[in-house]
Parts: C-alpha cells; sequence; structure tokens
C-alpha cells in the first residue's frame, strides 16, 4: 500500500518531467492521486479533462508507477476522475 503523500509528490514530479497532452488547446491538470485497493492495486487521478486523457498517457503513468515504487509486472488499474463544474 502507498501513502497518498507519497503518490502525490510522486505525480507532482512525474507531470513536470513528461507534461499529459494538450487536448483542443486545454492543458489536462492533474490534481492529486491516491491508491482505493489493493488487490488488484487500484489508483484513482482526480483531473481536468478526464475522459480525453489519451490511452497512451495513461499507459506512461502506469509503467512510472511500476519503475519508481519497484511493482515489476503487477497488473494495476488507473482510474481517472474529473472535477465536476459548479457552475454548469
Amino acid at each position: 500500500r502507498l501513502k497518498t503523500a507519497d503518490l502525490n509528490e510522486w505525480i507532482r514530479y512525474t507531470i513536470a518531467h513528461h507534461k499529459p497532452p494538450s487536448v483542443q488547446g486545454r492543458r489536462i491538470n492533474m490534481k492529486y492521486i491516491s491508491q482505493t485497493k489493493t488487490r488488484p492495486p487500484t489508483f484513482i487521478i482526480k483531473c481536468a479533462r478526464a475522459s480525453q486523457v489519451p490511452a497512451s498517457y495513461k499507459r506512461y503513468l502506469a509503467n512510472r508507477l511500476r519503475k519508481d515504487f519497484n511493482l515489476p509486472g503487477i497488473p494495476m488499474r488507473i482510474i481517472l476522475r474529473g472535477d465536476e463544474n459548479p457552475y454548469v
């Protein structure tokens, strides 16, 4: 089980190293990450425009998680959740 504080520090570093692609001229802003389950490891990432994040960037995040937290070959789930806009 990974601590949320460690994951949030990791996501800030990872985004600084390789930024998410822009969608329709707008950046995808990833706010925080937390681990919700352990079998299989499931991670929830809160971000803007969650439905528009390319599958290749989700694979990049999964591969970085495996590499940086020493989880080789472990299947994991990454779920992106968007923020609700109160003004819509």
